[in-house]
């Protein structure tokens, strides 16, 4: 088997960053379009004219118009289900996701320091003013919370051992994934009844501490805690 180039390599890392570029300039054009319009109001043709691409550019990178402003979902996702896979040994699947969803404004690992910077925070608030009044964007939030429970249903089974169609596996997961879900509405509802930011992290951090509390005690069999690494077991 031959190897590449370096040329070949470069040429690779270049089209990979233009790449990565073009996604970029397309989702701040379009989210900067959305928060100014409305979700509903903007038409993926003026996103293409405004940031100099065509439609067909779009959906190359992106599958629709809601992936353009919820761009983040599969990533957030992704977080979630790391907080479980990742977690550290005699750590358990509850413990896990719950320090993520208490500790993080939006659960990518970020804190809550933004939530009291004003310029951060009114960013946020119309964002989710703009979330809030579509319809397509409500209807899309389902969608999300449906995959959500599918990928935690998948993970649970695996760290515990357990099919994926066991019915404790597919309960717990659907209960998971809507405190993922009661989670966000109890955030989205407290900031756009502008709150407090202090008020609001407590809020979100009580709600989530009381669904994840209730999904352990209910599900102690599947609840397993992470084993201890090979090298920590021979020591």
């Amino acid at each position: 088997m031959g190897t590449r180039s370096g040329d070949e390599c470069a040429f690779q890392g270049l089209r990979e960053r233009k790449k990565a570029q073009t996604r970029r300039t397309i989702s701040d054009v379009a989210t900067r379009l959305f928060m100014e319009r409305g979700f509903d109001a903007v038409t993926l043709a003026e996103v293409a004219e405004a940031a100099g691409v065509s439609v067909k550019t779009i959906f190359n990178y992106f599958g629709s118009k809601e992936d353009l402003y919820l761009d983040r979902d599969a990533e957030l996702r992704a977080h979630l289900l790391g907080a479980i896979t990742d977690r550290g040994p005699g750590v358990t699947i509850t413990a896990a996701l719950g320090a993520l969803l208490t500790e993080h404004r939006i659960p990518d690992g970020r804190g809550w320091g933004a939530m009291y910077e004003p310029g951060a925070l009114a960013g946020f608030r119309r964002f989710l003013e703009v979330w809030r009044a579509s319809p397509a964007l409500q209807a899309r939030a389902l969608v999300w919370g449906r995959r959500l429970q599918d990928d935690l249903r998948d993970v649970i089974a695996a760290e515990a051992g357990r099919s994926a169609d066991d019915e404790a596996v597919r309960t717990m997961a659907a209960m998971l994934a809507a405190t993922a879900q009661l989670r966000h509405a109890t955030l989205a509802e407290w900031v756009l009844a502008d709150r407090p930011p202090a008020e609001v992290e407590r809020g979100v951090r009580a709600v989530s501490e009381e669904a994840i509390a209730r999904v352990a005690r209910a599900f102690p069999d599947l609840d397993v805690p992470a084993p201890a690494s090979a090298e920590a077991a021979a020591g």
